[in-house]
């Protein structure tokens, strides 16, 4: 009786012979297998069938040589995607703190609470590459996209919900809304750091060495 799973552990210690020494991109490549295997089996192929079919396409040479280039060109937008991010937050601090604390004169307590929030939103920004090694890794890139964008959209919500919410309660004539408006973009930073933690494959941290002695790795 065919087993898929021990099928597909033996493609992957072919591939392992071969040369394909990196478990990401062998987590990578079996991903794509399974997700063509269960495409196969849903238009009624039988789960062996679907398998060579799978096997004979993933082991020709030039579909490898696409999927080593998917990988590197994800991982290249990643690290792209990951500057982007972090110049355009510290940019946007500065230019909000410049413009705050020239054009307005804020009272001691409302600068303690606008340089406060300065400071965290920076922190976050520069220092997000040391929390990354505790975030789970996410084998599957499909959920690790999808988990990543949900946190960066759930960062725009959050800082939406508290601008229309949660400021409007502290409006009493004076300058203590452009004071707390300092943390209106520290949960976007902060998502938004979670969020691309969570698009780092394994291979990735290694590469930008983001790791940690005995990493937890989520197989989801």
């Amino acid at each position: 009786m065919f087993d898929l799973e021990r099928a597909i552990a033996e493609w992957r210690r072919q591939l392992a012979g071969g040369g394909i020494d990196s478990p990401d991109v062998l987590d990578e490549l079996e991903s794509h297998l399974r997700e063509d295997v269960q495409q196969q089996v849903r238009l009624g192929v039988s789960p062996e069938q679907a398998f060579n079919g799978a096997r004979q396409r993933f082991g020709q040479r030039e579909a490898l040589k696409m999927e080593f280039k998917k990988i590197s060109e994800g991982r290249e937008l990643l690290g792209k995607v990951m500057g982007v991010v972090c110049i355009a937050l510290v940019a946007f601090i500065v230019w909000m703190s410049g413009y705050t604390f020239v054009q307005m004169e804020l009272s001691p307590p409302e600068q303690v609470v606008a340089y406060a929030g300065v400071v965290f939103t920076l922190l976050t920004a520069c220092a997000w590459r040391y929390a990354v090694p505790f975030v789970p890794v996410l084998t599957n890139r499909r959920q690790r996209m999808t988990v990543g964008l949900a946190c960066i959209a759930w960062g725009v919500v959050f800082t939406n919900l508290f601008s229309n919410y949660i400021l409007p309660r502290f409006d009493n004539g004076d300058r203590q809304i452009p004071a707390l408006g300092f943390w209106l973009v520290f949960p976007i930073a902060l998502f938004a750091c979670l969020g691309l933690a969570f698009m780092m494959s394994a291979d990735d941290r290694r590469h930008w060495k983001m790791t940690r002695n005995g990493p937890v790795v989520s197989h989801e």
